[in-house]
This record gives structure tokens, sequence and C-alpha cells, in this order.
């Protein structure tokens, strides 16, 4: 019953706001090649009201995202031993406030406010997400049809988002709208909101370290594409296992897959 209400929702209320989102940002993301280690679609947000609360000067933005595949009935993402494991892959569409010069450390502020939203939807007590001390590397272009961008590598430490904090009710609920938007974006999946829900573990909410890569390509009239990807470095009794070496092609053949097309603008006519 509640999938059917969710599906409703987001076909019908959800899904036309985000299309008006992206036309008044003037771009959306359209994902082509999604590997199979993730699931075949996508989740379409809406952030512009958690970067707002973050204090960062956006007029509006998209989060479009998808993560580690179902296996045995639950989400790689969520299974410590998976190479999926915290694992990220998407883009941001954001439009600026005028008058705002980001540096490549103001788009990372978009990853962190974003992150830890999520981790406290999740239940976390203590929601962290940091870059301080990381560093930043310049690897070139990236091109995107006609739209040129930088790629970068970097690196942040985080939480996990597994432990008992899903069982509120704002994470019950949440589950139930990712997995309509991931069913919508592609008819042939059949994601069920138990999917997206983590099993406990012993450690839950560890520290980890997140890295991959982020592209920002500047499109004109204060709008940025922002696509990030990353593994994880997994703290482990033998060792830390480093998953980003296992994913990174898969990884970079979805963020190559990805289409920045242009809509028409949203435009706001004055009585």
């Amino acid at each position: 019953m509640l999938e059917k209400i969710a599906e409703w929702i987001c076909r019908f209320i959800f899904l036309p706001h985000i299309a008006r989102v992206e036309r008044k940002i003037g771009y959306k993301l359209v994902f082509h090649d999604i590997p199979s280690r993730f699931i075949n679609g996508i989740v379409p947000w809406d952030m512009t009201g958690i970067w707002r609360r973050f204090e960062i000067k956006v007029e509006a933005g998209v989060n479009y995202w998808t993560m580690g595949n179902v296996v045995k009935g639950m989400s790689s993402r969520y299974d410590r031993n998976a190479p999926e494991y915290q694992t990220w892959v998407g883009g941001y569409n954001v439009k600026l406030l005028p008058g705002n010069l980001w540096t490549p450390e103001d788009h990372a502020n978009l990853a962190i406010a974003d992150q830890n939203s999520w981790l406290k939807t999740y239940g976390d007590p203590h929601p962290t997400t940091s870059f301080a001390g990381e560093k930043y590397t310049a690897m070139g272009t990236i091109m995107n049809g006609k739209y040129s961008g930088q790629l970068y590598k970097a690196a942040c430490i985080s939480h996990s988002d597994v432990g008992q904090g899903h069982q509120r009710l704002v994470a019950r609920l949440s589950h139930f709208v990712k997995a309509a938007f991931f069913n919508l974006s592609n008819k042939d999946l059949r994601i069920k909101a138990q999917m997206l829900v983590p099993k406990p573990i012993n450690n839950p909410y560890e520290t980890l370290k997140l890295h991959g890569y982020f592209a920002v390509f500047e499109l004109g009239n204060n709008a940025r594409i922002v696509l990030y990807a990353n593994g994880a470095v997994v703290p482990n009794k033998d060792g830390d296992v480093d998953t980003l070496p296992i994913i990174e092609a898969d990884l970079l053949q979805t963020l190559r897959s990805c289409e920045i097309v242009k809509v028409c603008p949203y435009i706001k006519y004055e009585a």
C-alpha cells in the first residue's frame, strides 16, 4: 500500500516539481550507461532547501544519484564486505546566486551538506563529513558533449550511514520515496523500500575515508554541474580495504555516460 502511495506522490507531485527546478536552472542530467554493480536507475532529489539550511548560496539545485545494486535483498551500499559499500555516483545540478565566485572547495561544500543531511536522516547522532586536511588534485579537462569541465581527485572523512537510526519514521518513509523514484526512472526495476534499509552492524556510523572524483562544469548564467563518484577506505582488523581501485572503472563509466541536457528556462512573469 505504501509503495503505491509513494509512487503516486513521486509521479504526480515530486517529479513535476523536479522538472520545474530543472527549468529554473536551465539544465538537467541524464545517465545513459550505469554498470551492473549499481542500481540501473536514478533518484532525483530537490536539494535547494538542504543547501540553503547549510548556508550555501544557491538559487536552486537537484541531486541525481544511484547506489550499489541489490544483492540478496539489500543494496550493496550497506554491505561492509561489498566493493560498493558507502559508494556514491551521480551529479549535482546547481544554479548559484548571482555575484558568487566559487572555488573547488565551495563545490565540495555541496557534498558536505548533502552527506550530513543524509546521515542525519539515517539516524547518525553526530553527522560528520570533512575535507579538512585532504588534498584536491586537478586531473585536467573532462568533456561532456560540447561542455568542458575540470576533473579533480579528492577525499573526505565521513561516517557510514549504517546504524539503527533508519528505523526512525522519517527514514522509513524516505525508503519508500527512493524506491519509487528508482522504479519510475526504469520500468524494468522492482526496487522495494526494504532493499534500501541497512542491516545492523557492530560498529554503527563508523568513521571512514571516502575518496574518488568530482568534475565541475561552469555552464553560464550561474549554472553548474558537479559530477561525483567515490569509493571508500574501510577499516578492517587485518588492514584497511580500499574499494576505489575495484570499482574505479565502473564509476568513471557512469560519469562519462552522463549527459548534460539544456532545458527550456523557467520564466517568472511579473504581474
